[in-house]
């Protein structure tokens, strides 16, 4: 099913970068199954099966929740937006949650790079940790891995987070980073942020 979302915010709490928390289900159907046309944030992506529509309610995440895919094994992948209210350059957000991730959730970080997606320079951190499968928490029992990928914007962040327990993870992570090759993103980055390397 192809989702569409007006904002009708929800409040709700999460960790990692410190902004503003909110999850906003409203759903509107007409693009071909498996994409997600964002018109407020002005960006579209194409999910591959077997990953299928899931609640935004059943996900907390550091922003405002805007799409979100599921499968089986526990795996997710949400798409969310960050409002900083300042523009921040790729390589900060890199080493920052990477630092942030390590420090408080004590999860090993395998990959922190900026990389170009859609046209945009992007952070792109793959890390694993203790878990639940389905979060990386610090002490869970379940390995854990997550892969982000974070678009600054002008104005905002554009957020893509794949989790799944780490025995899936490299499966999953091929559905993921054949999700991302579609996305569409508008706006603009500024000059620091487009040169970030």
């Amino acid at each position: 099913m192809a989702l569409r979302f007006r904002s009708s915010p929800r409040y709700g709490a999460a960790t990692l970068l410190v902004f503003l928390m909110q999850l906003g289900p409203s759903v509107h159907a007409q693009e071909p199954k498996g994409k997600y046309v964002d018109d407020q944030f002005d960006f579209s992506i194409t999910v591959p099966q077997p990953w299928t529509t899931s609640r935004l309610q059943d996900y907390a995440v550091p922003g405002v929740a805007r799409a979100a895919f599921a499968k089986p094994d526990g795996a997710s992948i949400v798409l969310f937006i960050q409002e900083p209210g300042k523009p921040f350059e790729p390589r900060f957000l890199v080493d920052e949650s990477a630092k942030a991730m390590e420090k408080s959730l004590g999860a090993t970080v395998r990959t922190s790079d900026v990389r170009t997606v859609a046209g945009k320079q992007a952070m792109w951190l793959v890390l694993e940790g203790p878990g639940t499968g389905g979060a990386i928490d610090g002490k869970g029992a379940v390995k854990t891995g997550q892969h982000w990928v974070a678009i600054p914007r002008q104005t905002d962040v554009l957020v893509a987070l794949l989790t799944s327990p780490s025995d899936q993870f490299a499966e999953n992570a091929k559905s993921f980073e054949a999700a991302i090759k579609t996305l569409v993103v508008g706006g603009t980055q500024t000059p620091a942020q487009s040169a970030s390397k």
